[in-house]
Protein backbone atom coordinates (compact mmCIF):
# COMPACT_ATOMS: atom_id res chain seq x y z
CA UNK A 1 0.00 0.00 0.00
CA UNK A 2 1.49 3.53 -1.09
CA UNK A 3 1.45 5.70 1.43
CA UNK A 4 1.65 9.79 0.86
CA UNK A 5 4.69 11.60 1.21
CA UNK A 6 4.82 14.05 4.54
CA UNK A 7 5.55 17.80 3.66
CA UNK A 8 8.40 17.12 6.26
CA UNK A 9 9.93 14.66 4.07
CA UNK A 10 9.49 16.85 0.78
CA UNK A 11 11.39 19.78 2.74
CA UNK A 12 13.66 17.28 3.80
CA UNK A 13 14.27 16.10 0.34
CA UNK A 14 14.88 20.11 -1.13
CA UNK A 15 17.78 20.71 0.79
CA UNK A 16 19.44 17.32 -0.95
CA UNK A 17 18.62 18.86 -4.61
CA UNK A 18 20.40 22.23 -3.63
CA UNK A 19 23.42 20.43 -2.26
CA UNK A 20 23.78 18.66 -5.05
CA UNK A 21 23.34 21.60 -7.53
CA UNK A 22 26.34 23.75 -5.32
CA UNK A 23 27.99 20.49 -4.88
CA UNK A 24 28.51 20.26 -8.62
CA UNK A 25 31.76 22.16 -9.84
CA UNK A 26 30.31 23.13 -13.54
CA UNK A 27 27.21 24.85 -12.55
CA UNK A 28 29.08 28.22 -11.23
CA UNK A 29 30.94 27.92 -14.88
CA UNK A 30 28.27 27.10 -17.06
CA UNK A 31 26.34 30.14 -15.34
CA UNK A 32 29.12 32.28 -15.76
CA UNK A 33 29.95 31.43 -19.34
CA UNK A 34 26.53 31.63 -20.17
CA UNK A 35 26.66 35.44 -18.61
CA UNK A 36 30.09 36.51 -20.17
CA UNK A 37 28.83 35.46 -23.65
CA UNK A 38 25.61 36.84 -22.74
CA UNK A 39 27.67 40.30 -22.25
CA UNK A 40 30.20 39.83 -25.10
CA UNK A 41 27.05 39.32 -27.38
CA UNK A 42 25.15 42.70 -26.36
CA UNK A 43 28.94 44.80 -26.62
CA UNK A 44 29.56 43.24 -30.23
CA UNK A 45 25.65 44.28 -31.60
CA UNK A 46 25.96 47.22 -29.64
CA UNK A 47 29.15 48.40 -31.64
CA UNK A 48 28.00 46.64 -34.89
CA UNK A 49 25.13 48.83 -34.52
CA UNK A 50 24.06 51.69 -36.71
CA UNK A 51 25.33 54.95 -34.43
CA UNK A 52 21.88 57.68 -34.31
CA UNK A 53 22.21 60.97 -34.33
CA UNK A 54 19.14 63.55 -33.65
CA UNK A 55 17.26 63.68 -36.76
CA UNK A 56 14.55 66.50 -35.08
CA UNK A 57 14.32 68.16 -31.16
CA UNK A 58 12.15 70.10 -29.43
CA UNK A 59 9.23 68.82 -31.17
CA UNK A 60 5.52 69.50 -30.81
CA UNK A 61 2.89 66.65 -30.20
CA UNK A 62 1.17 67.18 -33.75
CA UNK A 63 5.03 67.47 -35.37
CA UNK A 64 5.68 64.69 -33.74
CA UNK A 65 2.97 62.47 -34.86
CA UNK A 66 3.29 63.22 -38.44
CA UNK A 67 7.44 63.11 -38.77
CA UNK A 68 6.95 59.49 -37.11
CA UNK A 69 3.94 58.05 -39.88
CA UNK A 70 6.58 59.30 -42.29
CA UNK A 71 9.39 57.85 -40.65
CA UNK A 72 7.58 54.33 -40.82
CA UNK A 73 6.52 55.20 -44.40
CA UNK A 74 9.91 55.73 -45.67
CA UNK A 75 10.77 52.55 -43.56
CA UNK A 76 13.82 54.62 -41.72
CA UNK A 77 14.67 52.90 -38.18
CA UNK A 78 13.84 55.65 -35.26
CA UNK A 79 13.93 55.78 -32.01
CA UNK A 80 12.99 58.74 -29.24
CA UNK A 81 15.35 60.77 -26.79
CA UNK A 82 14.84 63.73 -24.76
CA UNK A 83 11.24 62.76 -22.56
CA UNK A 84 10.08 61.62 -26.59
CA UNK A 85 10.17 65.09 -27.72
CA UNK A 86 13.53 64.24 -29.66
CA UNK A 87 13.72 62.03 -32.80
CA UNK A 88 17.05 59.97 -33.60
CA UNK A 89 17.53 58.14 -37.08
CA UNK A 90 20.92 56.30 -38.39
CA UNK A 91 23.61 59.04 -38.73
CA UNK A 92 24.43 58.20 -42.31
CA UNK A 93 20.60 58.76 -43.07
CA UNK A 94 20.21 62.15 -41.03
CA UNK A 95 20.52 63.94 -44.42
CA UNK A 96 18.49 62.73 -46.47
CA UNK A 97 15.56 61.78 -44.13
CA UNK A 98 15.79 66.09 -43.16
CA UNK A 99 15.52 67.16 -47.58
CA UNK A 100 13.01 64.44 -47.97
CA UNK A 101 10.98 65.69 -44.76
CA UNK A 102 11.39 69.04 -45.71
CA UNK A 103 10.07 68.07 -49.18
CA UNK A 104 6.88 67.17 -47.46
CA UNK A 105 6.49 70.42 -45.20
CA UNK A 106 7.79 69.03 -42.07
CA UNK A 107 8.18 70.04 -39.32
CA UNK A 108 6.04 73.10 -39.45
CA UNK A 109 7.01 74.60 -36.43
CA UNK A 110 4.33 73.34 -34.14
CA UNK A 111 2.39 76.95 -34.11
CA UNK A 112 -0.44 78.42 -35.85
CA UNK A 113 -0.55 80.31 -38.56
CA UNK A 114 -2.94 82.21 -40.98
CA UNK A 115 -5.02 78.70 -41.30
CA UNK A 116 -6.92 79.51 -38.24
CA UNK A 117 -8.47 82.11 -40.36
CA UNK A 118 -9.66 79.48 -42.38
CA UNK A 119 -12.12 78.22 -39.55
CA UNK A 120 -13.88 81.69 -38.43
CA UNK A 121 -17.02 80.55 -37.14
CA UNK A 122 -20.60 83.10 -38.18
CA UNK A 123 -21.26 85.85 -35.70
CA UNK A 124 -17.86 85.75 -33.98
CA UNK A 125 -16.78 88.72 -32.14
CA UNK A 126 -14.62 91.82 -32.93
CA UNK A 127 -12.70 90.95 -30.27
CA UNK A 128 -11.97 87.01 -30.62
CA UNK A 129 -11.41 88.20 -34.56
CA UNK A 130 -8.56 90.58 -33.44
CA UNK A 131 -6.91 87.65 -30.95
CA UNK A 132 -7.22 85.27 -33.66
CA UNK A 133 -5.41 87.54 -35.97
CA UNK A 134 -2.49 88.57 -33.71
CA UNK A 135 -2.63 84.36 -32.76
CA UNK A 136 -1.87 83.49 -36.41
CA UNK A 137 0.60 86.39 -37.09
CA UNK A 138 2.71 85.50 -34.25
CA UNK A 139 2.55 81.61 -35.50
CA UNK A 140 3.64 82.92 -39.07
CA UNK A 141 6.56 85.25 -37.77
CA UNK A 142 7.66 82.52 -35.58
CA UNK A 143 8.01 80.25 -38.76
CA UNK A 144 9.78 82.19 -40.47
CA UNK A 145 11.92 83.33 -37.94
CA UNK A 146 12.68 78.91 -37.07
CA UNK A 147 13.94 78.47 -41.07
CA UNK A 148 17.05 79.99 -40.29
CA UNK A 149 19.90 77.29 -39.35
CA UNK A 150 20.68 78.50 -36.00
CA UNK A 151 17.63 78.49 -34.45
CA UNK A 152 15.45 75.74 -33.32
CA UNK A 153 12.46 77.54 -31.84
CA UNK A 154 11.20 81.05 -31.81
CA UNK A 155 8.35 82.62 -30.15
CA UNK A 156 6.81 85.93 -31.06
CA UNK A 157 4.59 87.95 -28.80
CA UNK A 158 2.94 91.16 -30.53
CA UNK A 159 1.49 94.20 -28.71
CA UNK A 160 -1.08 95.85 -30.98
CA UNK A 161 -2.92 98.88 -29.92
CA UNK A 162 -5.96 99.85 -30.83
CA UNK A 163 -6.23 101.90 -33.47
CA UNK A 164 -7.66 105.31 -33.01
CA UNK A 165 -9.03 108.29 -34.91
CA UNK A 166 -6.89 110.99 -33.17
CA UNK A 167 -3.33 111.57 -34.22
CA UNK A 168 -1.80 112.22 -30.74
CA UNK A 169 -3.49 108.91 -29.02
CA UNK A 170 -2.19 106.88 -31.40
CA UNK A 171 0.34 104.51 -30.28
CA UNK A 172 2.97 102.38 -32.23
CA UNK A 173 2.97 98.50 -31.67
CA UNK A 174 6.07 96.62 -30.14
CA UNK A 175 7.27 92.90 -30.59
CA UNK A 176 9.31 90.40 -28.39
CA UNK A 177 11.30 87.20 -29.65
CA UNK A 178 12.63 84.62 -27.92
CA UNK A 179 15.09 82.30 -29.47
CA UNK A 180 15.65 79.07 -28.57
CA UNK A 181 19.25 77.88 -30.31
CA UNK A 182 20.91 74.68 -31.26
CA UNK A 183 23.21 73.81 -29.10
CA UNK A 184 27.00 74.81 -29.82
CA UNK A 185 25.82 78.09 -32.07
CA UNK A 186 25.12 81.38 -32.05
CA UNK A 187 23.71 84.16 -33.75
CA UNK A 188 25.68 87.23 -35.38
CA UNK A 189 25.09 91.11 -35.03
CA UNK A 190 23.56 90.80 -39.02
CA UNK A 191 21.35 87.94 -37.97
CA UNK A 192 19.88 89.57 -35.36
CA UNK A 193 19.37 93.03 -37.23
CA UNK A 194 17.67 90.82 -39.62
CA UNK A 195 15.31 89.35 -37.61
CA UNK A 196 14.76 92.45 -36.30
CA UNK A 197 14.03 93.79 -39.49
CA UNK A 198 11.51 90.95 -40.49
CA UNK A 199 9.25 91.30 -37.60
CA UNK A 200 9.07 95.30 -38.12
CA UNK A 201 8.57 94.96 -42.07
CA UNK A 202 5.65 92.50 -41.13
CA UNK A 203 3.97 95.04 -38.50
CA UNK A 204 2.29 97.57 -39.67
CA UNK A 205 3.94 101.34 -38.05
CA UNK A 206 6.19 98.80 -35.87
CA UNK A 207 9.62 100.77 -35.43
CA UNK A 208 12.76 99.07 -35.55
CA UNK A 209 13.43 100.45 -31.61
CA UNK A 210 10.10 98.48 -30.66
CA UNK A 211 11.33 94.64 -31.72
CA UNK A 212 13.06 93.11 -28.45
CA UNK A 213 14.93 89.90 -29.18
CA UNK A 214 16.18 87.72 -26.34
CA UNK A 215 17.71 84.03 -26.42
CA UNK A 216 17.28 81.11 -24.47
CA UNK A 217 19.20 82.08 -21.48
CA UNK A 218 17.87 85.32 -21.15
CA UNK A 219 21.09 87.28 -23.17
CA UNK A 220 19.35 90.38 -25.08
CA UNK A 221 20.56 89.89 -28.33
CA UNK A 222 18.47 93.43 -30.16
CA UNK A 223 20.42 96.55 -28.34
CA UNK A 224 23.97 94.93 -29.05
CA UNK A 225 22.71 94.74 -33.12
CA UNK A 226 21.57 98.05 -32.35
CA UNK A 227 24.68 100.03 -31.26
CA UNK A 228 26.86 97.39 -33.17
CA UNK A 229 25.27 97.62 -36.33
CA UNK A 230 25.38 101.15 -36.52
CA UNK A 231 29.20 101.46 -36.21
CA UNK A 232 30.43 98.27 -37.68
CA UNK A 233 27.91 95.86 -39.44
CA UNK A 234 28.89 91.98 -39.57
CA UNK A 235 27.67 92.60 -43.29
CA UNK A 236 29.91 95.21 -43.72
CA UNK A 237 32.50 93.79 -42.16
CA UNK A 238 32.13 90.65 -44.28
CA UNK A 239 32.11 93.68 -48.10
CA UNK A 240 35.48 94.78 -46.77
CA UNK A 241 37.00 91.33 -46.00
CA UNK A 242 35.88 90.38 -49.70
CA UNK A 243 37.37 93.45 -51.06
CA UNK A 244 40.86 92.67 -49.18
CA UNK A 245 40.83 88.80 -50.59
CA UNK A 246 40.14 90.28 -53.98
CA UNK A 247 42.96 92.95 -54.31
CA UNK A 248 45.48 90.14 -52.20
CA UNK A 249 44.61 87.82 -54.93
CA UNK A 250 45.83 89.85 -57.67
CA UNK A 251 48.43 90.35 -56.70
CA UNK A 252 49.95 86.96 -55.45
CA UNK A 253 48.32 85.59 -58.96
CA UNK A 254 50.30 87.85 -60.93
CA UNK A 255 53.83 87.55 -58.53
CA UNK A 256 53.42 83.87 -58.08
CA UNK A 257 54.96 82.96 -61.31
CA UNK A 258 57.52 85.12 -61.08
CA UNK A 259 58.44 84.40 -57.16
CA UNK A 260 56.53 81.67 -56.41
CA UNK A 261 53.76 81.40 -54.24
CA UNK A 262 55.54 80.89 -51.03
CA UNK A 263 57.70 83.63 -51.72
CA UNK A 264 55.33 86.12 -51.30
CA UNK A 265 53.14 87.40 -48.92
CA UNK A 266 50.14 90.34 -49.30
CA UNK A 267 48.23 92.30 -47.30
CA UNK A 268 45.46 94.66 -48.41
CA UNK A 269 43.85 97.11 -45.91
CA UNK A 270 40.60 98.62 -47.75
CA UNK A 271 38.93 102.16 -46.27
CA UNK A 272 35.11 101.77 -47.11
CA UNK A 273 32.79 104.68 -46.63
CA UNK A 274 29.62 103.34 -45.85
CA UNK A 275 27.88 106.69 -45.75
CA UNK A 276 25.30 107.20 -48.12
CA UNK A 277 24.67 111.19 -49.32
CA UNK A 278 21.81 112.79 -51.18
CA UNK A 279 22.60 115.63 -52.95
CA UNK A 280 20.20 117.97 -54.72
CA UNK A 281 21.56 121.13 -57.33
CA UNK A 282 19.05 123.59 -59.14
CA UNK A 283 21.81 125.66 -61.54
CA UNK A 284 20.59 128.52 -64.06
CA UNK A 285 22.73 129.28 -67.04
CA UNK A 286 23.41 133.10 -68.33
CA UNK A 287 21.39 134.40 -71.13
CA UNK A 288 23.10 132.33 -74.62
CA UNK A 289 22.42 132.99 -78.34
CA UNK A 290 18.79 133.96 -78.86
CA UNK A 291 18.87 131.93 -81.72
CA UNK A 292 19.09 128.60 -80.27
CA UNK A 293 16.76 129.72 -77.64
CA UNK A 294 13.44 128.70 -76.90
CA UNK A 295 10.49 131.21 -77.10
CA UNK A 296 8.17 131.10 -74.21
CA UNK A 297 5.52 133.25 -75.37
CA UNK A 298 5.37 136.14 -77.96
CA UNK A 299 3.30 139.27 -78.52
CA UNK A 300 2.46 141.59 -81.20
CA UNK A 301 0.28 144.68 -81.23
CA UNK A 302 0.05 146.82 -84.06
CA UNK A 303 -1.76 151.07 -84.72
CA UNK A 304 -2.64 152.84 -87.34
CA UNK A 305 -4.14 156.03 -87.71
CA UNK A 306 -5.63 158.25 -90.19
CA UNK A 307 -6.39 161.60 -91.05
CA UNK A 308 -5.39 163.40 -87.61
CA UNK A 309 -3.92 166.61 -87.69
CA UNK A 310 -0.15 167.00 -88.83
CA UNK A 311 2.48 166.89 -86.64
CA UNK A 312 3.51 169.70 -85.26
CA UNK A 313 5.19 171.69 -82.62
CA UNK A 314 8.79 173.84 -82.31
CA UNK A 315 10.87 171.90 -84.84
CA UNK A 316 13.66 169.95 -83.46
CA UNK A 317 11.34 169.08 -80.46
CA UNK A 318 11.24 165.39 -79.18
CA UNK A 319 7.70 165.30 -80.07
CA UNK A 320 7.97 165.27 -83.83
CA UNK A 321 10.04 162.01 -83.42
CA UNK A 322 8.61 158.53 -83.83
CA UNK A 323 9.01 156.56 -80.20
CA UNK A 324 12.74 155.04 -79.54
CA UNK A 325 13.35 151.32 -79.45
CA UNK A 326 13.47 149.80 -76.16
CA UNK A 327 16.02 147.32 -75.75
CA UNK A 328 15.05 143.78 -73.68
CA UNK A 329 17.28 142.35 -71.36
CA UNK A 330 17.54 138.94 -73.02
CA UNK A 331 16.84 140.27 -76.49
CA UNK A 332 18.07 143.33 -77.62
CA UNK A 333 15.55 143.18 -80.46
CA UNK A 334 12.93 142.53 -78.03
CA UNK A 335 10.52 145.35 -78.52
CA UNK A 336 10.37 146.84 -81.78
CA UNK A 337 8.33 150.46 -82.49
CA UNK A 338 7.58 151.46 -86.01
CA UNK A 339 6.54 154.73 -87.17
CA UNK A 340 5.94 155.11 -90.50
CA UNK A 341 4.34 158.32 -92.29
CA UNK A 342 2.83 158.24 -95.35
CA UNK A 343 3.67 161.30 -98.10
CA UNK A 344 0.40 160.57 -100.05
CA UNK A 345 -2.41 160.55 -96.53
CA UNK A 346 -2.15 161.62 -93.16
CA UNK A 347 -1.66 159.23 -90.52
CA UNK A 348 0.48 157.16 -88.20
CA UNK A 349 1.67 153.44 -87.76
CA UNK A 350 2.81 152.17 -84.06
CA UNK A 351 3.82 148.42 -84.25
CA UNK A 352 5.10 146.41 -80.70
CA UNK A 353 6.18 142.90 -80.07
CA UNK A 354 7.58 141.25 -76.82
CA UNK A 355 8.94 137.95 -77.18
CA UNK A 356 9.88 135.72 -73.63
CA UNK A 357 12.05 133.22 -73.98
CA UNK A 358 13.04 130.34 -71.59
CA UNK A 359 15.02 130.32 -69.01
CA UNK A 360 17.91 127.59 -69.07
CA UNK A 361 17.16 125.56 -65.21
CA UNK A 362 19.32 122.19 -64.81
CA UNK A 363 17.79 120.33 -61.57
CA UNK A 364 20.81 117.57 -60.43
CA UNK A 365 19.73 115.06 -57.65
CA UNK A 366 22.57 112.77 -56.64
CA UNK A 367 22.70 110.16 -54.82
CA UNK A 368 25.99 108.47 -53.33
CA UNK A 369 25.73 104.66 -52.65
CA UNK A 370 27.19 103.18 -49.47
CA UNK A 371 30.16 101.34 -49.78
CA UNK A 372 32.47 103.53 -52.07
CA UNK A 373 36.21 102.55 -52.07
CA UNK A 374 37.94 105.67 -50.55
CA UNK A 375 41.69 104.32 -50.08
CA UNK A 376 43.80 101.49 -50.63
CA UNK A 377 46.94 100.42 -48.63
CA UNK A 378 48.82 97.61 -49.73
CA UNK A 379 51.85 96.09 -47.81
CA UNK A 380 53.82 93.52 -49.83
CA UNK A 381 56.80 91.12 -48.55
CA UNK A 382 59.32 88.89 -51.40
CA UNK A 383 61.44 86.34 -50.19
CA UNK A 384 65.19 86.43 -51.10
CA UNK A 385 65.87 83.49 -53.85
CA UNK A 386 67.89 80.90 -54.17
CA UNK A 387 70.91 81.69 -56.17
CA UNK A 388 74.46 80.94 -56.40
CA UNK A 389 77.14 83.11 -54.70
CA UNK A 390 80.81 83.44 -56.48
CA UNK A 391 81.64 80.28 -54.62
CA UNK A 392 79.19 78.74 -56.84
CA UNK A 393 77.18 77.53 -53.37
CA UNK A 394 73.17 77.99 -53.75
CA UNK A 395 71.97 80.61 -50.84
CA UNK A 396 69.38 82.95 -50.46
CA UNK A 397 70.40 86.46 -52.13
CA UNK A 398 68.18 89.47 -52.40
CA UNK A 399 66.40 90.77 -55.57
CA UNK A 400 67.86 93.48 -57.55
CA UNK A 401 66.97 96.83 -57.59
CA UNK A 402 65.66 96.57 -61.70
CA UNK A 403 63.81 93.77 -60.71
CA UNK A 404 62.11 95.05 -57.68
CA UNK A 405 61.03 97.90 -59.96
CA UNK A 406 59.88 95.91 -61.91
CA UNK A 407 57.64 93.95 -59.36
CA UNK A 408 56.38 97.13 -57.66
CA UNK A 409 55.39 98.02 -60.92
CA UNK A 410 53.26 94.71 -61.43
CA UNK A 411 51.99 95.27 -58.16
CA UNK A 412 50.59 98.99 -58.74
CA UNK A 413 48.98 97.70 -61.82
CA UNK A 414 47.26 94.69 -60.55
CA UNK A 415 45.71 96.97 -57.51
CA UNK A 416 44.42 99.53 -59.64
CA UNK A 417 46.96 101.98 -57.89
CA UNK A 418 45.19 105.67 -58.25
CA UNK A 419 47.79 108.50 -56.64
CA UNK A 420 44.44 111.05 -56.47
CA UNK A 421 42.78 108.37 -54.57
CA UNK A 422 45.22 108.67 -51.56
CA UNK A 423 46.67 105.10 -52.25
CA UNK A 424 50.07 103.94 -50.93
CA UNK A 425 52.10 101.03 -51.92
CA UNK A 426 55.05 99.06 -50.11
CA UNK A 427 57.03 96.45 -51.66
CA UNK A 428 60.05 94.80 -49.26
CA UNK A 429 62.60 92.42 -50.33
CA UNK A 430 63.38 90.39 -47.09
CA UNK A 431 64.74 86.66 -46.11
CA UNK A 432 61.96 84.28 -44.61
CA UNK A 433 62.68 83.21 -41.17
CA UNK A 434 59.41 80.87 -40.80
CA UNK A 435 58.57 77.92 -42.90
CA UNK A 436 55.72 78.03 -45.85
CA UNK A 437 54.25 75.74 -44.08
CA UNK A 438 53.59 77.26 -40.67
CA UNK A 439 51.96 80.35 -42.26
CA UNK A 440 49.42 78.10 -44.12
CA UNK A 441 45.77 79.11 -43.00
CA UNK A 442 44.42 76.68 -40.40
CA UNK A 443 41.86 74.09 -41.58
CA UNK A 444 39.16 72.19 -39.54
CA UNK A 445 40.11 72.16 -35.98
CA UNK A 446 40.19 68.20 -34.94
CA UNK A 447 37.02 68.75 -32.66
CA UNK A 448 35.07 69.63 -36.08
CA UNK A 449 36.12 66.89 -38.12
CA UNK A 450 33.24 64.08 -38.68
CA UNK A 451 35.53 61.97 -40.18
CA UNK A 452 37.45 62.02 -37.17
CA UNK A 453 34.69 61.40 -34.68
CA UNK A 454 33.12 58.79 -36.44
CA UNK A 455 36.65 57.38 -36.28
CA UNK A 456 37.13 57.96 -32.75
CA UNK A 457 33.31 56.93 -31.73
CA UNK A 458 34.28 53.54 -33.36
CA UNK A 459 37.57 52.74 -31.51
CA UNK A 460 35.87 53.70 -27.95
CA UNK A 461 33.55 51.14 -28.76
CA UNK A 462 36.02 48.58 -29.60
CA UNK A 463 38.13 49.30 -26.66
CA UNK A 464 35.18 49.26 -24.11
CA UNK A 465 34.41 45.92 -25.73
CA UNK A 466 37.73 44.49 -25.41
CA UNK A 467 37.54 45.87 -21.33
CA UNK A 468 34.44 44.15 -21.02
CA UNK A 469 35.32 40.88 -22.49
CA UNK A 470 38.85 41.34 -20.08
CA UNK A 471 36.67 42.04 -16.86
CA UNK A 472 34.49 39.14 -17.79
CA UNK A 473 37.49 36.51 -18.10
CA UNK A 474 39.48 38.55 -15.24
CA UNK A 475 36.99 38.66 -12.54
CA UNK A 476 34.35 35.84 -13.75
CA UNK A 477 35.16 33.06 -15.98
CA UNK A 478 38.97 32.07 -14.62
CA UNK A 479 37.96 32.27 -10.75
CA UNK A 480 35.21 29.79 -11.78
CA UNK A 481 37.84 27.94 -13.75
CA UNK A 482 40.45 27.89 -10.60
CA UNK A 483 37.73 25.89 -8.60
CA UNK A 484 37.06 23.41 -10.57
CA UNK A 485 39.21 20.43 -9.05
CA UNK A 486 41.46 18.85 -11.70
CA UNK A 487 41.54 14.76 -11.59
CA UNK A 488 43.65 12.84 -9.17
CA UNK A 489 46.56 11.74 -10.19
CA UNK A 490 46.54 7.31 -10.05
CA UNK A 491 49.77 6.13 -7.52
CA UNK A 492 50.63 3.39 -10.16
CA UNK A 493 50.52 6.04 -13.34
CA UNK A 494 52.93 8.26 -10.93
CA UNK A 495 55.19 5.46 -9.85
CA UNK A 496 55.29 4.54 -13.37
CA UNK A 497 56.16 8.06 -14.58
CA UNK A 498 58.67 8.27 -11.65
CA UNK A 499 60.14 4.89 -12.46
CA UNK A 500 60.41 5.96 -16.24
CA UNK A 501 62.22 9.14 -15.14
CA UNK A 502 64.89 7.00 -12.83
CA UNK A 503 66.33 5.52 -15.68
CA UNK A 504 69.59 7.16 -16.49
CA UNK A 505 69.77 7.05 -20.57
CA UNK A 506 73.29 6.26 -21.67
CA UNK A 507 75.17 9.80 -21.70
CA UNK A 508 75.82 10.52 -25.52
CA UNK A 509 76.64 14.20 -24.69
CA UNK A 510 73.87 15.53 -26.31
CA UNK A 511 72.71 18.66 -24.10
CA UNK A 512 68.56 18.27 -25.19
CA UNK A 513 68.36 15.13 -23.74
CA UNK A 514 69.98 15.92 -20.86
CA UNK A 515 67.84 18.97 -19.93
CA UNK A 516 64.61 17.30 -20.39
CA UNK A 517 65.60 14.57 -18.12
CA UNK A 518 66.21 17.25 -15.51
CA UNK A 519 62.70 18.79 -16.38
CA UNK A 520 61.55 15.39 -15.41
CA UNK A 521 62.78 14.35 -12.39
CA UNK A 522 61.98 18.19 -11.07
CA UNK A 523 58.48 17.50 -11.83
CA UNK A 524 58.39 13.91 -10.09
CA UNK A 525 59.32 16.09 -6.75
CA UNK A 526 56.39 18.31 -7.44
CA UNK A 527 54.20 15.23 -7.66
CA UNK A 528 55.72 13.81 -4.96
CA UNK A 529 55.06 16.99 -2.90
CA UNK A 530 51.46 16.78 -4.01
CA UNK A 531 50.94 13.48 -2.89
CA UNK A 532 52.25 13.59 0.51
CA UNK A 533 50.38 17.07 1.21
CA UNK A 534 47.10 14.82 0.11
CA UNK A 535 48.51 12.41 2.21
CA UNK A 536 48.27 14.17 5.40
CA UNK A 537 45.51 16.67 4.66
CA UNK A 538 43.51 13.02 4.45
CA UNK A 539 44.88 11.59 7.82
CA UNK A 540 44.08 15.37 9.60
CA UNK A 541 40.31 15.89 7.73
CA UNK A 542 38.60 12.98 6.15
CA UNK A 543 35.24 14.96 5.92
CA UNK A 544 36.87 16.95 3.02
CA UNK A 545 38.82 13.55 0.99
CA UNK A 546 35.59 12.10 1.59
CA UNK A 547 33.01 15.13 0.01
CA UNK A 548 36.01 15.08 -2.84
CA UNK A 549 35.28 11.26 -3.56
CA UNK A 550 31.88 12.06 -3.23
CA UNK A 551 31.78 14.33 -5.86
CA UNK A 552 33.63 12.66 -8.26
CA UNK A 553 31.41 10.19 -8.10
CA UNK A 554 28.33 12.46 -9.31
CA UNK A 555 30.84 13.77 -12.06
CA UNK A 556 31.55 10.36 -13.50
CA UNK A 557 27.92 8.96 -12.77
Amino acid sequence: MATAETPVAAAEAKPGVLEQLRANPRLPLIVGVAIAVALLVAMALWTMGPSYGVLFSNLSDRDGGEIIAELEQMQVPYKFAGNGNTIMVPTDMIDRTRLQLAGEGLPNGGGVGFELMDNQSFGISQFAEHVNYKRALEGELARSIESMDSVAKARVHLAIPESSVFVREREKPSASIVLDLYRGRALGDGQVTAIVNLVASSVTNLPTEGVTVVDGSGKLLSNNAATAGEATDGSQLEYVDRIEHSYRDRIESILAPIVGRDNIRARVVADVDFSSNEQTQELYTPNGDPAQAAIRSEQRSSTRSNGGPAMGGVPGALSNQPSPEIASPINENNTTTTARKDDGAKGATVSNATINYEVNRTIRHTREQSGQLQRLSAAVVVNYPMQANAEGEMQPMPLAAEQMDQIKSLVREAMGFSAARGDSLEVINMPFTAQPDTLTEPGVPWWQDRQLLAMAESAIKYLLLAIAAWIVWRRLVKPLLDQVPRPPVRLADAKAEAGEMTEEPEDDGNEDLRAAIEAGRGKRRQQDALLTTTREAAKNDPKLVAAIIKSWMHSNA
